[in-house]
């Protein structure tokens, strides 16, 4: 704590806070860069085996270029751009590349905060604190989480605001980002607000914005990942998280709001599995 005090007066940031928004920013971008070339490139062939909605082709999505080498889809390299790449949506590289930013922005000013004594979080804690710490921290997110995504839905803001991000119904890599900056605004005060409001280990909190960044990749990557409990029970088949779950969103419009995990869908009624019909509609 001594440490921060010492910097509570100044007026320029820390170092480790620019490091933070640097670290936010090129996970994002590595972690986007390793789904899409290891399966958007190098196993686009093998799609229906491995994509989450395996007959929807609706819009070229393969990552490679006319002579069979590796096309980056980042979005930014699309910025001034006449027409975008793999049929997205024109504001795609435009959001997408503004939300990246603001959320590494986020990510500075969440650690400068905390450097200067502005949250609950705290230096130390055993492995008992960090992984209690961790629960609350997820727990605070997913119900926040949950009632917002529920207010998005809202035919008021829905066609004002959140309808943009249902643009794909079958999310691939570099989608996730794709939302209406207003909307991402807010859903960010929500994801690093806990780190304000909740006492946590600040290692606690390290996990858990690991956790909700490698989420949010994978829930839109349209790569089909399950983790379930039968990798340290054998004895068990309880499914932990999979991105089928948040894909089924997308493609069936009012269930499974939840993230990352699904219990407030469950608590709620309102989640479905691939094979149960819920009924589409369009807020619009």
């Amino acid at each position: 704590s001594g440490r921060r005090d010492t910097m509570s007066s100044s007026v320029l940031p820390h170092w480790w806070s620019v490091g933070t928004f640097f670290a936010q920013l090129l996970g994002y971008v590595a972690l986007s860069t390793a789904l899409e070339y290891g399966w958007y490139h190098r196993r686009f062939s093998e799609r229906r085996r491995w994509r989450t909605q395996p007959s929807n082709d609706a819009r070229s999505l393969e990552a490679s270029t006319a002579t069979g080498g590796y096309d980056w889809g980042l979005p930014a390299r699309d910025l001034g751009r006449g027409v975008p790449r793999r049929g997205r949506h024109e504001l795609h590289a435009r959001y997408a590349t503004v939300n990246l930013v603001v959320s590494a922005l986020f990510a500075g000013a969440t650690c400068e905060a905390y450097l200067r004594g502005w949250t609950n979080l705290f230096e130390r804690g055993d492995v008992i604190q960090v992984g209690v710490g961790l629960a609350k921290l997820v727990v605070a997110q997913s119900v926040l989480e949950y009632y917002w995504h529920r207010v998005m839905h809202f035919p008021f803001f829905y066609r004002r605001l959140h309808k943009m991000h249902h643009h794909y119904k079958s999310p691939a890599v570099w989608d996730d980002l794709f939302i209406d900056p207003r909307e991402a605004f807010g859903y960010y005060c929500i994801l690093f607000g806990t780190g304000v409001v909740v006492p946590a280990p600040a290692s606690s909190f390290l996990l858990y914005m690991a956790v909700m960044g490698t989420c949010g990749v994978l829930d839109h990557c349209g790569v089909s990942f399950e983790l379930n409990t039968s990798a340290l029970l054998p004895w068990t088949e309880l499914e932990v998280y999979g991105t089928t779950f948040h894909d089924l969103h997308h493609a069936k419009f009012n269930a499974n709001y939840a993230f990352p995990f699904a219990a407030m869908d469950v608590l709620h009624g309102t989640k479905v599995a691939a094979a149960t019909e819920a009924p589409k509609r369009d807020a619009s």
